[in-house]
């Protein structure tokens, strides 16, 4: 999976998400990431209302781009867009995305271990620091 989610993250963006539609994007794709028992416990309003409490923009910007990158990455498979090959890693990657921030919203992990498991997402998706950089900005 070396190198595609770059590429296949820059592109969906590119096309399919226009500028008035990207912060319902990305709202929706943080949603997506986060699991069921969680909505099960709190509605969307609570669930909003935890991670706003976050102060440091740098998580919220990891939290966004992991959530993105997993959202894409499930509508790939979806879509058989996908080598078989990379299909078995990419749905490792959206529930480590997954399990990260359901485990943030049910205090298993503090912001700090929130953010530590997010980088060795993105480490894992072989993204560069320019390249997280640039997706980010793609995010704003």
């Amino acid at each position: 999976m070396d190198a595609i989610i770059y590429k296949l993250v820059l592109n969906y963006l590119n096309k399919k998400v226009t500028v008035d539609l990207k912060d319902e994007f990305i709202n929706a794709s943080v949603h997506f990431n986060i699991n069921n028992d969680i909505y099960k416990k709190y509605s969307s309003v609570e669930i909003e209302y935890m991670l706003s409490t976050i102060g440091d923009n740098n998580i919220i910007d990891y939290i966004e781009l992991c959530s993105v990158c997993g959202y894409i990455l499930y509508r790939s498979i979806e879509n058989n867009e996908l080598e078989e090959e990379n299909r078995i890693e990419a749905l490792q990657r959206i529930l480590e995305i997954s399990n990260s921030i359901s485990s943030y919203l049910r205090g298993y992990l503090n912001e700090e271990e929130l953010y530590k498991t997010l980088l060795r997402v993105t480490e894992k998706f072989n993204l560069s620091k320019k390249e997280v950089e640039i997706l980010i900005a793609n995010l704003k």
